[in-house]
């Protein structure tokens, strides 16, 4: 039987995503809350991969050109996390605030990944796990 590169292809498949229910950080139970992720090898994922390589490498000239560091404070590498795992989201239903629907947006995706890394751990998991987008 031959390698059918069209039924593996990882790129497409990572492109559009599957659904994942989040689950309590500390029981596992399901939260009825679904996000749906895009695969780590999506070209959306790797466009923002190479951007930000891109965007380090041009930081680090830039300071070596002026003598100094181009150390990342802490919070900028916790921004980098949050919008890594931003960019992996497509969209997600079942999410509250105050008893009202949260709609998908990037920034109430920011700032509620940003508040509760537990759910950015589980996006990130979840799209770095290509079982799951094989099945």
């Amino acid at each position: 039987m031959a390698l059918n590169l069209s039924v593996l292809n990882v790129s497409e498949v990572s492109e559009s995503g599957i659904d994942i229910e989040l689950v309590h950080p500390a029981t596992g139970e399901g939260l009825d809350a679904w996000v749906r992720v895009r695969g780590k090898d999506s070209r959306t994922v790797q466009n923002h991969a190479r951007k930000v390589v891109n965007d380090m490498q041009k930081r680090e000239k830039i300071a070596k050109g002026k003598n100094k560091d181009a150390d990342m404070s802490i919070e900028e590498l916790e921004m980098l996390a949050v919008e890594r795992a931003v960019i992996r989201i497509i969209s997600w239903r079942g999410i509250e605030e105050d008893g009202q629907p949260v709609p998908f947006t990037v920034e109430n995706a920011t700032r509620i990944l940003k508040d509760n890394p537990w759910i950015r751990e589980q996006v990130l998991e979840n799209s770095d796990d290509l079982t799951g987008f094989f099945r």
